[in-house]
């Protein structure tokens, strides 16, 4: 690890603190434990010296491999909006405020989307001889990755664009449905794929530690090999256990992984703390105390 460049998202805070390294687990514990940021990451690439201030400084001595799959390439989200003054739901440019969204999620799309990464896996293994391991992200999405040595770590920008494209489009015709790879695929009826091709290409991405808690949902990021692991999503949240007193910014009935929660603003209610931070964190309500 002491490869690697950290990074950290303070609490109130838009921007990152970059450019940290850690010698050991528990030299990074430390630090999070007296920080307790919003979120953490660390680098995809290693480098000589991962502390250095800028990335020419750095010496890069290459990067794992990343692709991100998120739910809205995917399904089709049902996004809220919701008038801030009033805090009812609004469609079209009815409201002359400021305006929350919210798209929900559900187990049922997520593990659509779980399919998908489990192909990218099945492919990077059967076309490239890649190792890939497949980790929920704590939100809406997942991460598929290769943790790269040798060749496969020092590909640059162009090269890791060319395996996206392979991945998204394949520019093969359907041949016989036990044909190596897209043309096989392709005759079985499988699809190609839908990926951010910026996170593959940039070989100083951050990404996620798994075990970490994802500071949009409150929910703990996970290295996932079933479908199953994906229900019942608000059990794995560490602040299950206890409830919490909230005051809502918006009316309505909304589905937060399945979980059914009505609101009605600046009414009060006491609910289970893994659902009032998910909320709280989404910005549709305020947490005003804790209730042990």
């Amino acid at each position: 690890m002491e490869l690697r460049e950290f990074a950290i998202q303070p609490f109130g805070s838009e921007s990152y603190v970059r450019h940290l390294s850690f010698t050991s687990e528990q030299e990074l514990r430390s630090f999070l434990i007296e920080k307790v940021p919003l979120q953490v990451y660390f680098s995809a690439g290693k480098y000589q010296s991962p502390s250095a201030p800028d990335m020419e400084s750095k010496g890069w001595m290459g990067s794992d491999l990343m692709f991100d799959l998120d739910a809205d390439e995917f399904c089709e989200l049902n996004v809220r909006r919701f008038c801030t003054d009033t805090g009812e739901e609004v469609l079209g440019d009815e409201c002359v405020s400021n305006v929350i969204s919210y798209s929900e999620v559900t187990a049922e799309c997520l593990k659509q989307v779980y399919e998908k990464a489990t192909l990218l896996k099945d492919v990077l293994k059967d076309d490239f001889g890649l190792e890939g391991e497949i980790v929920f992200s704590g939100n809406r999405g997942f991460h598929v990755n290769v943790n790269c040595y040798g060749d496969c770590a020092l590909l640059d920008r162009e090269d890791r664009k060319k395996i996206v494209e392979y991945l998204t489009d394949p520019r093969v015709e359907p041949g016989s449905p036990s044909d190596f790879g897209w043309a096989g695929r392709l005759a079985r009826g499988v699809r190609p794929l839908k990926l951010d091709e910026q996170v593959t290409i940039d070989i100083h991405r951050l990404r996620r530690i798994p075990g970490s808690i994802n500071g949009k949902s409150g929910l703990p990021v996970f290295r996932i090999s079933s479908a199953s692991e994906l229900d019942n999503l608000l059990s794995r949240s560490p602040f299950k256990g206890s409830r919490v007193v909230i005051q809502p910014l918006v009316t309505g009935e909304l589905n937060v992984y399945n979980v059914r929660v009505t609101l009605k603003k600046d009414l009060k209610v006491t609910i289970n703390s893994e659902v009032g931070i998910y909320l709280a964190l989404k910005g549709l309500v305020r947490l005003t105390a804790h209730v042990k």
